[in-house]
């Protein structure tokens, strides 16, 4: 009869790191964690059954991907907020402005640092503070801030 012994699984687990850094792709790292910890139940226990072996590494295999999936995002940048760097427009959605010309028939120009913005929302006077909302091209939607 056949028998897996713990270093069987060891050795799957080492084939497995090495196929998840020479592959694109996290998949084979929670092959690789079932498979370890397949192999330390096999060393602890000793006498499993072959199905309740191959239990043991799938369940952990599964776990590992849906645990693990949050920290892996995070340490892609997957979680991190959008680059606005070369959208500079996008990266006023939200903030607070002051007018300094009053909107007038639904639109004004505002200066916001070093450039000038067509902005369009309700009438108001000089001072005013209002919120960007969105942007479309040289163009923010503006509505007023609490």
């Amino acid at each position: 009869m056949f028998s897996l012994v713990f270093w069987h699984w060891w050795a799957l687990a080492a084939v497995l790191l090495v196929f998840e850094m020479m592959l694109p792709g996290v998949v084979f790292m929670f092959l690789a964690i079932g498979a370890a910890v397949a192999g330390a139940a096999v060393l602890v226990a000793g006498d499993l059954s072959l199905e309740l072996q191959l239990a043991i590494f799938a369940v952990v295999s599964v776990a590992s991907a849906v645990g693990l999936r949050r920290t892996l995002r995070r340490l892609q940048g997957r979680d991190t907020p959008p680059n606005t760097l070369n959208a500079r427009g996008d990266s006023l959605v939200g903030k607070t402005i002051v007018l300094d010309a009053p909107i007038l028939n639904g639109r004004a120009r505002v200066k916001l640092g070093d450039g000038s913005w067509t902005v369009t929302g309700p009438d108001m006077v000089v001072g005013a503070r209002v919120r960007v909302t969105a942007v479309n091209g040289t163009e923010l939607s503006v509505v007023p801030a609490p």
